[in-house]
């Protein structure tokens, strides 16, 4: 499904890049985030808030989100499974839409990217990636197969015990803030949404149990 994604992605793009003018631009109209509809018009605008997602700036940033949701979207699909996977992205995109909006509800500058879906399965690599027992590259299971045998996660009480996963917690959340605060001086010209990106991750991060198979399997074991 991750591949599977990044080729619809990849094939938006290409329709904006190279695609009539005026149909590029209807489909970013249409479609982009822009929050200031959201909160005047509301109603059908709210779903601009899922189908950002599949809306970039340029090639760089398609490229860009298209490696991280391989790198960090792969052991979550083969964790949760394909449909909860894609549910779990959908919330995570909506999440942090929500957030952006909550901080922003007047921004007339169109917000587009899968990035904050993305930092959603990052909030959920905090959750199992560093836990003793979790593997990232297993074998991928059959469709009647749960992940593995046992729930190899880490409970939001006992997050803080884990010294790996909190130093890769603190170390993301820091890099995002001065990619918002100070972004020329990461080299970076245009605006980026921060904001999403810390409302998906979050997202991941509280509610990775509930799309969690794995963890959902051994509790009906017991």
């Amino acid at each position: 499904m991750t591949k599977a994604l990044i080729v619809v992605l990849a094939a938006t793009q290409l329709v904006i890049a190279y695609g009539p003018t005026e149909f590029s631009n209807w489909l970013l109209t249409t479609f982009a985030f822009i929050p200031e509809r959201v909160t005047l018009e509301g109603g059908a605008e709210y779903a601009t808030m899922l189908t950002y997602f599949f809306l970039h700036g340029d090639w760089t940033h398609l490229i860009v989100n298209a490696l991280a949701l391989a790198a960090f979207g792969t052991p979550v699909e083969r964790r949760f499974g394909s449909a909860r996977y894609l549910l779990f992205l959908a919330a995570s995109a909506f999440a942090g839409a929500l957030l952006f909006l909550a901080l922003h509800p007047y921004e007339i500058a169109p917000v587009v990217g899968a990035s904050g879906a993305i930092s959603g399965t990052m909030g959920a690599i905090v959750r199992f990636a560093f836990t003793p027992g979790a593997r990232l590259a297993d074998k991928r299971p059959s469709p009647r197969t749960p992940y593995d045998e046992e729930s190899h996660s880490t409970s939001l009480s006992q997050l803080h015990l884990n010294r790996q996963a909190m130093f890769f917690l603190l170390a993301w959340l820091a890099v995002n803030v001065l990619l918002g605060v100070f972004p020329q001086a990461v080299g970076v010209s245009n605006a980026i949404a921060w904001e999403a990106h810390v409302g998906g991750f979050l997202f991941g991060l509280l509610f990775f149990s509930f799309f969690d198979r794995a963890g959902r399997h051994a509790l009906s074991s017991q």
